[in-house]
């Protein structure tokens, strides 16, 4: 038994050196699952790696802000609070404050046991009142998202996979900035958005003159420029990609 472990970590030390070298290699978006593949490697040879998300998005944020304690976020669709999450470390481990953000009921129950933060029952969109929303109840469940914005060749995918169940619900929807508001957080450290393709016309909608936001985490599953345009209109470099999401860092003024 103990001659099998220390095999298997070898050889995760091994991938984790040759992955090393290919990030140092590559600036473009490839890098993204060559990120999330170093995050898991990462997660497996040390539990004091303790960063949970799904691709190594805490770990970016973490290492941009310092380590940064009492640090506030959004988390905009959260999930459960803790399965993939963005904030989850930040929360546990730095001591952040913030809110989380989840139209599913199912999952914001859970959040809601696991945080210590608010959890907010809403979907986030360019206008406040109320929207189809697709659930994805069985398969993948962490992928649901509002019927006109859920981007068309990845809800194809989602639907391919053979234990799919989905309902098709009205929910509340509230502006990003509304929530900022309303979570008494109008400047946050961090906003985490994973919106399944309602990310542009979000981010479109939002008045970042009114918000100072430091870093961002923002899914990105179509590999679209019109984000990385947008954010550096905005004032926003692009630092990483992790898995699908892209991270953007506030430029000095």
């Amino acid at each position: 038994m103990t001659e099998n472990v220390a095999e298997a970590r070898r050889l995760l030390r091994k991938e984790a050196t040759k992955l090393q070298k290919a990030l140092d290699k590559n600036r473009s978006r490839e890098r993204g699952p060559l990120v999330r593949r170093f995050h898991e490697v990462r997660q497996m040879l040390s539990p004091l790696y303790s960063y949970t998300s799904q691709a190594g998005q805490d770990f970016v944020v973490d290492q941009l802000m310092k380590h940064k304690r009492e640090g506030t976020f959004i988390d905009v669709g959260g999930y459960d609070g803790v399965t993939g999450s963005n904030t989850f470390f930040l929360e546990t481990n730095r001591g952040w404050t913030g809110a989380l953000v989840e139209p599913v009921k199912a999952q914001l129950v859970k959040a809601a046991a696991l945080r210590t933060c608010p959890c907010i029952e809403a979907a986030i969109a360019p206008t406040e009142g109320e929207a189809d929303f697709i659930e994805i109840s069985e398969g993948f469940t962490q992928m649901s998202g509002l019927a006109d914005t859920y981007d068309k060749k990845l809800l194809q995918t989602v639907r391919n996979d053979k234990r799919h169940r989905e309902n098709v619900t009205k929910v509340k929807t509230k502006t990003l900035s509304s929530i900022l508001e309303y979570a008494k957080i109008p400047d946050p450290d961090f906003i985490s958005l994973d919106i399944e393709g309602g990310e542009i016309a979000c981010l479109k909608a939002f008045p970042f003159k009114d918000h100072n936001v430091k870093a961002w985490a923002i899914e990105n599953n179509p590999g679209t420029s019109e984000i990385k345009q947008l954010m550096d209109e905005n004032g926003y470099n692009l630092v990483e990609f992790c898995g699908p999401d892209e991270v953007y860092f506030k430029r000095s003024s």
